[in-house]
């Protein structure tokens, strides 16, 4: 077994930590009386993340591996898993208003999203030596935009097209730089 499988297995468990809280809050924000579209793209979105953070991992198995770079890379894992917490309680089943619950919520989940957006735009540096004019960064800014404006504001229009924006810069992302002979690739 290599460093970076041993590694791996830590990953792993939080990604699935993440996938799981979020699945197991669907059928409870999928309730027609209490759902919210916004809050729904949103567990799709952190899912779709999930997967696309998964996949982007095999890219840091060459990474000669110390404590910090281990910290830093499960850091954003972790952050993810922040966010499925977030958008899905403890007991989902007490939550009355998807609505409501998103609006108490946005302000720590979008400064979560501002955070994943700048630990993923260190990571590339430190992790696979990514330079700073390379096109994946505008992805990084991009998210960094969205969560600061989904934190400045409780606009439900504007919370609705930065749903819309962040699930079409996730295909964009998975197209552009994740499919084999792909840009990235």
């Amino acid at each position: 077994m290599t460093l970076f499988e041993y590694l791996a297995v830590s990953f792993s468990l939080v990604f699935s930590f993440s996938a799981m809280r979020l699945v197991s809050g669907l059928p409870y924000a999928l309730d027609p009386d209490r759902r919210y579209y916004v809050h729904i793209l949103h567990i799709f979105l952190i899912l779709f993340a999930t997967a696309g953070l998964f996949w982007t991992f095999w890219s840091v198995r060459d990474v000669q591996w110390n404590w910090m770079l281990f910290l830093s890379a499960l850091a954003g894992p972790s952050l993810l898993y922040f966010l499925a917490c977030t958008l899905v309680p403890d007991s989902p089943s007490t939550v009355t208003s998807w609505r409501n619950h998103f609006y108490e919520m946005r302000k720590r989940y979008f400064l979560g999203i501002c955070g994943w957006a700048l630990l993923a735009s260190i990571n590339a540096t430190t992790h696979v030596g990514l330079p700073l004019f390379h096109p994946l960064r505008l992805p990084h800014l991009l998210l960094l935009i969205l969560g600061i404006v989904g934190f400045a504001t409780d606009n439900p229009r504007v919370h609705g097209l930065i749903t819309i924006v962040g699930l079409l810069l996730g295909v964009v992302v998975s197209v552009v730089f994740y499919l084999p002979g792909s840009f990235a690739a």
